[in-house]
């Protein structure tokens, strides 16, 4: 089964062009038309890019992992080397030394055994938040042919990193139960949570990052980017706004419903949506896919969807610390993740298969570098 959160009118048949996150008066620069499209140099892969892990495995080992407590790293203090002088030592001497050593370990182990004061984290602070932008400014447009690849594969974000950990705790919520102003009331309090995450590479990389607001509507609703149906979550690039149904969590199956994480999962592969809007990654996809032909222009829908995954994972490693995030709760994230993807790659899916989405969310909850969401320059396999 597959969940496309954020296609109004599902019911449309396909356009000429694909026209999914696209606001009115998308870009629409002097392009070649398909079929005379100048073709890309070979683009080496960036730095700080990774290949999704297979699914069920974590991610590489030169990734940072999520954590949960305190940081590793303490190796109990080798035991000293013999001193041959005890050996021509008197015995009045001998005593001396040994009620030395139990004084030394009475005040090691009431210390706590450690030998050293213990380690704790130093949390990155959310600070001065804004309040939600219902006036954003534009989101940035590529102006020429060569800013169509360069914010999509080269993009300054992707040399960012992620703050971990964030002192930003996320309280589980019922979506089984919450009524939709609650659920509202929660999404417009988590949108805080993840701009304190992204706020400062996304200005590091040049760009502004105005926190979206969050509508939660129960039926059909109209919105400046057309009709959404229930059973959705959807940015809206034309308002920079986040719609998200009441009901989202129906389809999922019963034994993920009421799983902790579910909907900040999917607000913050939405947020993610946010993201490459103000990065100009989202008006490049559309401006690549607008000269490409039918089944290229959904690899790039796809290459922005499983990269909006990737960046909900890297929130949530950037929060799992202080959110008691559990390894339990990580396998139910890629749970969902696979739930809402096609049982099988399919050339038309817009959104990616099953063991692309979990494989995309796993990469991000394992690291804190934005380069491993760079899945434009991913091969094609990892992708679909």
């Amino acid at each position: 089964m597959t969940q496309n959160w954020g296609v109004p009118n599902q019911s449309q048949q396909w356009p000429s062009q694909p026209g999914w996150n696209r606001p009115p008066n998308a870009w629409t620069g002097s392009v070649q038309p398909p079929g005379q499209y100048p073709p890309a140099p070979p683009t080496p892969p960036q730095p700080n890019y990774q290949p999704p892990p297979a699914p069920g495995t974590p991610p590489g080992a030169s990734s940072q992992q999520v954590t949960y407590g305190p940081p590793g790293g303490y190796y109990p203090t080798p035991p000293a080397k013999k001193n041959p002088l005890l050996a021509v030592l008197g015995g009045g001497a001998f005593v001396l030394i040994a009620m030395f050593f139990g004084m030394a370990l009475i005040n090691y182990l009431s210390a706590g055994g450690s030998g050293n004061p213990s380690t704790e984290p130093t949390y990155h602070q959310v600070e001065n938040v804004p309040a939600p932008d219902f006036n954003p400014p534009a989101l940035p447009k590529p102006t020429n042919v060569d800013q169509l690849r360069s914010w999509t594969k080269d993009n300054p974000i992707y040399q960012q990193s992620t703050p971990v950990p964030t002192n930003c705790v996320v309280p589980h919520q019922d979506p089984t139960t919450a009524t939709a102003a609650e659920l509202e009331t929660r999404l417009n309090k988590l949108t805080a949570c993840l701009w304190g995450v992204w706020e400062k590479p996304v200005i590091a990389s040049g760009f502004e990052l105005p926190r979206t607001p969050v509508t939660v509507y129960s039926q059909t609703i109209t919105t400046p980017c057309g009709k959404i149906e229930t059973h959705n979550a959807y940015y809206c690039s034309a308002d920079q706004h986040v719609y998200f149904a009441h009901d989202i969590f129906e389809v999922l199956p019963a034994t993920l419903r009421a799983k902790p994480w579910i909907v900040d999962y999917v607000m913050a592969h939405e947020f993610g949506h946010h993201l490459q809007g103000r990065t100009g990654i989202m008006n490049a996809t559309d401006g690549l896919q607008a000269n490409s032909a039918k089944l290229l222009a959904i690899e790039y829908n796809r290459r922005m969807e499983l990269q909006a995954d990737c960046f909900s994972g890297l929130w949530i490693n950037s929060v799992g610390q202080a959110s008691q995030l559990s390894a339990a709760d990580v396998e139910d994230i890629k749970k969902i993740a696979a739930a809402v993807g096609s049982a099988e790659p399919d050339p038309e899916d817009n959104h990616g298969a099953s063991s692309s989405r979990m494989a995309w969310v796993t990469a991000g909850m394992g690291s804190s570098q934005v380069g491993t969401c760079n899945s434009y320059v991913a091969p094609a396999n990892e992708v679909r």
